[in-house]
């Protein structure tokens, strides 16, 4: 019984060892891009705090490509890490990302999931240096199903990469 809990008590501290950082508190406003295709919810910046900012990298979307590019700021004045992983700066494992048809249904997610060894090791983590950000370009029809129509995509956040959830964006899937 001893070893049992010990045991427990023991998975549970290795578990809550992963991917700790520094999370803001953020809140959503929809203002739109130059881009007709998308809208882009603007955030307000925290200082000192990790911020992630998803947004388009491209201008027209097809149901095979849609480019878009998931952001880490560092608003503080030393350097920040967080783990890559269930982030897109790790974009073929995991599913890290909501993405909602206009419809109601949830686009069905046909990537890779990973088992991990806990805690993560030092090269699953990225640092930002102070007042800088990170960025990833990756396409989402790699991950998910995409048919015409509007989406809603936001970065689910949390788990083991730390991170917030942050803003969401608007796409429009039209026909090649």
């Amino acid at each position: 019984m001893i070893r049992q809990i010990s045991l427990s008590l023991l998975i549970v501290a290795a578990l809550s060892a992963g991917c700790q950082n520094q999370k803001s508190d953020t809140s959503t406003s929809e203002s739109p891009t130059s881009d007709s295709s998308s809208t882009v919810s603007q955030e307000p910046t925290n200082s000192g705090k990790l911020e992630t900012r998803l947004g388009t990298a491209g201008k027209a979307f097809t149901k095979d490509s849609v480019l878009l590019s998931f952001t880490v700021i560092n608003h503080a004045d030393s350097a920040q890490r967080f783990c890559k992983w269930e982030t897109p700066f790790e974009p073929r494992l995991g599913k890290y990302l909501e993405v909602m048809h206009e419809n109601g249904t949830e686009a069905i997610f046909k990537g890779a999931m990973a088992r991990r060894v806990m805690p993560p090791p030092a090269e699953a983590y990225i640092e930002v240096a102070p007042h800088d950000s990170v960025r990833t370009v990756f396409n989402l029809p790699d991950n998910y199903a995409i048919t015409t129509g509007q989406y809603t995509v936001k970065y689910s956040g949390g788990g083991v990469s730390g991170l917030d959830a942050g803003n969401e964006i608007k796409i429009k899937i039209s026909n090649p």
